[in-house]
């Protein structure tokens, strides 16, 4: 099957917002502006993404238990190489190394383990649920907004594979054809739910980012709070997801769309964040914009580099081939 290049255009957009949003969250800069752009992207940015996964997921009456183990195995070895690349990175800047990797997945390496969890149960569900939309997307909503109560936290990434799970099966089901069509693209009522609803989450709850992490507590209180994120984040989701269009750049980043996602972080700590401090340059949103800018140049031309490749695509058939000959 053709890739489709407006997804991959859409996956380009998302890693530059979260690029951005990272280098938001490094400079620690909570002025209004940086605050706003920051919960603008983080309503979306992921849940989109997590939702495109599930589109491109393909139905397991489809695909071989082995394809399914082997494609889990393809995201758990850049995972593991990554986080001890992390780990190395830290003690570099004077952390501890086996402090550091016992808190596995470290950071951002939650989304490739939650991917793995989400491909293994959405596998092994039962054909009676998994025919079942409605409410199969009912139960998932209801355990994501019961995920902050847990204390779960970063352990092993369960709670926020529970928190973002329901986003994995509305991407599946759209594709699927089983969910409507009018309601997916009624961009203005999106629009309208997203407008209402942004200025009245940062209105009543100015700090909540506890809510959109998915890995922090927030308790039976919180829960108000949630149904609201939850409900604009799939209005703001669905809304970008319809809005864009193939374009050429953002294709490129989004069909290595992963190998952006994997390099990023470090080069925000050994490039952006001395570079600022060298320079004393701001950390206002023009220049979070070029240090935005910077990272995706320098990851374009890693990309073409072949080592840096190898890490995050690892050669699993090459490997096969040489065990079975």
């Amino acid at each position: 099957m053709a890739r489709d290049k407006r997804i991959d255009s859409i996956k380009g957009l998302l890693i530059i917002l979260v690029i951005m949003g990272h280098c938001i969250t490094t400079m620690n800069n909570i002025n209004v502006v940086n605050h706003a752009v920051m919960g603008l992207i983080y309503i979306f940015h992921m849940p989109l993404f997590i939702l495109i996964s599930g589109y491109l997921t393909k139905n397991p009456q489809q695909q071989k238990a082995s394809n399914m183990w082997r494609g889990c195995l393809k995201i758990f070895i850049p995972l593991v190489i990554f986080h001890v690349i992390t780990c190395i990175r830290i003690v570099c800047f004077g952390g501890d190394f086996f402090t550091h990797l016992k808190m596995f997945p470290y950071g951002i390496l939650w989304y490739l383990m939650s991917l793995i969890y989400w491909r293994i149960i959405f596998y092994f569900t039962p054909r009676a649920l998994l025919n079942r939309p409605i409410l199969y997307l009912s139960i998932a909503f209801v355990i994501s907004m019961l995920s902050g109560i847990t204390h779960l936290g970063n352990f092993l990434a369960i709670q926020r594979t529970l928190n973002f799970y329901f986003f994995f099966l509305l991407g599946y089901y759209y594709r699927q054809g089983l969910l409507s069509k009018r309601l997916w693209n009624n961009n203005k009522m999106h629009a309208v739910v997203a407008v209402v609803l942004l200025p009245l989450i940062f209105w009543l709850y100015p700090r909540c980012g506890h809510v959109m992490n998915g890995a922090d507590y927030y308790g039976i209180q919180g829960l108000p709070q949630k149904f609201l994120v939850l409900c604009c984040s799939v209005s703001m989701s669905l809304l970008v997801f319809n809005l864009t269009r193939y374009n050429r750049c953002l294709c490129t980043i989004g069909t290595d769309s992963m190998f952006y996602y994997l390099y990023h972080h470090h080069l925000i700590y050994i490039v952006i964040v001395p570079w600022v401090k060298f320079t004393y340059w701001p950390d206002t949103m023009p220049f979070i914009i070029l240090y935005t800018a910077t990272v995706v140049a320098i990851l374009a031309l890693m990309n073409r580099i072949k080592p840096f490749r190898w890490l995050v695509y690892p050669p699993i058939k090459s490997l096969q081939k040489s065990r079975s000959q």
